[in-house]
């Protein structure tokens, strides 16, 4: 319950022991996000009140949903080529962490590239699969939070 309390998704009360589900928290609940997750979005916005289109990507790509996707070094090259070609927006964090690759792999999934690597594939898959309900969470909070501009980019 502590952890909750820290993360903003609920209310804990110590002496009484009662909780209350905050906004964050039913926004978690409805769209199966971690905890981990709610904190990172939570320091990604309160450092940032007005993101750009990129700042939003790296939100999103951020989210602990994507911690599984590894990256190999045989996929380094493809990574770095996809990169180059096909990313329209700054990709914040280095390709060597699981964000950046998301990243990549997500700008190369919406602007239809074709990937060769069959792992590329399957974890391109992965992370459009996902990064919709990802993006939804963190539309609904920025409309809680009031950041209407980053709202909006998101929808």
């Amino acid at each position: 319950a502590q952890t909750l309390d820290d993360h903003k998704m609920v209310r804990y009360h110590i002496d009484s022991g009662n909780l209350a589900v905050t906004d964050l928290g039913r926004v978690a609940s409805h769209f199966y996000i971690r905890a981990e997750s709610m904190a990172t979005f939570n320091e990604m916005l309160e450092r940032n009140k007005f993101p750009s289109d990129a700042d939003l990507l790296n939100v999103i790509c951020n989210a602990n949903e994507f911690e599984n996707v590894k990256v190999r070094p045989e996929e380094l090259d493809e990574i770095d080529k996809l990169m180059k070609s096909e990313c329209a927006l700054e990709v914040k964090t280095p390709v060597e962490d699981f964000a950046g690759k998301s990243c990549v792999l997500m700008q190369a999934y919406i602007s239809n590239a074709r990937v060769n690597s069959f792992t590329l594939i399957s974890d391109t898959n992965y992370i459009a699969s996902n990064a919709g309900r990802v993006a939804r969470a963190l539309f609904e909070i920025c409309l809680k939070k009031g950041q209407a501009g980053a709202a909006l980019k998101l929808i």
